[in-house]
């Protein structure tokens, strides 16, 4: 039997292609060159790790019982049965969470919630970390912090910070500085000195303090040597001595008060011309009283 050599320009050699795009196919008459495109364009999935530069490629948590559409610009970085909705949220650490609304942001929580309606969504808003965390269809801007127990905090404020800690908050160093007011439900204790530079009211309590017992009033030390108006009954209960004269009332019939609001106690003092005025009980006595040569 004889054979022909078959020369390699009478091969007719198939046509190569790349629907994707991915490969670049240069064909000659003795062999095919196939180079992968620094463009890749399609859906891909990897099994087993996938390296750039020898470095792992950070992956996501769109798997299992998670769910987040990527294409609204959504992200879950880690977590469990959490759906992410809306558009730009992301949770980097979010655990039996619903995240809607728009532009919304978790970060290790657990039952987080962002509402989102039609109409009316949460927007902007910050979990910071905490479980069982709120933020309803209309707040926006807000932030909340809070402990892992079982209760829960809701925003119901827009623009606001919410921290809610079962044990407390500690600020172990530095002041604590707040240039508007501060309002607080339940009493307090404050170990150092307190300085109030403006005003300060108290309801409910009476409060002692040093201005208080040496006779502050009205903004300014009161002169307790000076002239000094004093309302209300006052009982003395021991011997009060005047270094100097006291000035008595003026009697002004039997029906002076002398200085009392019903009818005038025994001992009442008053003065009427040169005669000393001394209710007895039931009516007033006057004693004459005769002049003193200087």
């Amino acid at each position: 039997m004889s054979f022909n050599k078959i020369q390699p320009e009478q091969v007719q050699m198939p046509i190569f292609f790349s629907d994707s795009g991915g490969l670049n196919i240069s064909q000659t008459d003795t062999g095919i060159q196939l180079n992968v495109s620094k463009n890749l364009t399609g859906n891909f999935t990897f099994t087993g790790d996938l390296l750039t530069n020898g470095k792992p490629v950070f992956g996501v948590a769109n798997t299992g019982d998670n769910f987040f559409l990527s294409n609204n610009h959504n992200v879950l970085f880690e977590g469990s049965n959490t759906q992410i909705r809306g558009t730009g949220n992301m949770a980097f650490k979010a655990s039996q969470s619903q995240i809607s609304g728009l532009g919304n942001a978790a970060f290790n929580v657990n039952t987080a919630t962002f509402l989102g309606n039609a109409g009316s969504v949460a927007e902007n808003n910050t979990a910071l970390h905490g479980r069982g965390i709120v933020f309803g269809n209309s707040i926006s801007g807000s932030a909340v912090m809070k402990d892992y127990t079982t209760s829960s905090q809701t925003a119901y404020d827009s623009h606001a910070f919410y921290s809610k800690f079962k044990n407390g908050h500690f600020f172990e160093a530095g002041g604590l500085f707040v240039q508007q007011s501060i309002s607080t439900k339940a009493s307090g204790v404050i170990s150092g000195n307190l300085k109030v530079l403006g005003s300060g009211f108290l309801t409910g309590q009476e409060i002692t303090t040093k201005h208080y017992l040496t006779g502050y009033a009205s903004g300014n030390y009161t002169n307790l040597f000076g002239d000094q108006t004093i309302g209300g009954e006052k009982t003395i209960s021991s011997t009060m001595r005047f270094n100097t004269g006291f000035a008595i009332p003026l009697w002004s019939g039997n029906a002076s008060q002398a200085g009392t609001n019903t009818a005038p106690a025994t001992g009442s003092l008053a003065i009427s011309g040169t005669t000393l005025c001394v209710y007895m009980g039931s009516a007033w006595r006057g004693v004459a009283i005769s002049g003193i040569a200087p």
